[in-house]
């Protein structure tokens, strides 16, 4: 489940289910399929059911490890 909206919606959702990769994406935790390392040491997400890949952006780093435990 990806949401490209605005932050508005990112309220609405619960904050222990859902993370913020990208100011354009909020991704469900529990669909996240796979992690990749990306240039410039930024990472990409892999969903299940979806075929393509959502970024993450580099500010939002250091908050993916931390919850991912990486």
């Amino acid at each position: 489940f990806v949401v490209t909206a605005p932050q508005v919606l990112d309220e609405r959702l619960p904050a222990e289910g859902f993370f913020r990769c990208h100011r354009s994406y909020c991704v469900n935790i529990n669909k996240i399929r796979e992690i990749v390392p990306w240039f410039n040491s930024t990472y990409l997400i892999r969903l299940h059911d979806l075929s393509f890949e959502v970024p993450v952006s580099r500010s939002n780093i250091k908050a993916l490890r931390q919850l991912m435990r990486l």
